[in-house]
């Protein structure tokens, strides 16, 4: 992978999952706050768990995930995703 800057997760986060269905939420004994995720949320920050990814990479391994061809639908998902995590302080960029 090239040098740049990538996603990862915050290992300082230590959540706390609970998962009903599609519906995933996230407690952060760090803020005392609980997060609603979808399920591109909550893949994401698998992803990120273990992974230090750019967004570039980060929508490969999506594609990949869910079995389809390009689909900006999914990136626009990705790129707002990326911004609501980081807001939250569960994700930071890193160099990659």
């Amino acid at each position: 992978m090239t040098q740049g800057l990538g996603w990862t997760a915050d290992a300082t986060a230590a959540l706390e999952w609970q998962h009903w269905g599609e519906a995933h939420f996230a407690f952060d004994a760090r803020s005392g706050q609980t997060h609603f995720l979808n399920e591109i949320a909550a893949a994401v920050l698998a992803v990120l768990a273990t992974h230090t990814l750019t967004q570039a990479a980060l929508y490969e391994a999506m594609l990949a995930r869910y079995e389809v061809d390009d689909d900006t639908q999914l990136l626009t998902g990705i790129t707002d995703t990326l911004r609501v995590l980081d807001r939250l302080g569960l994700i930071q960029r890193v160099a990659s």
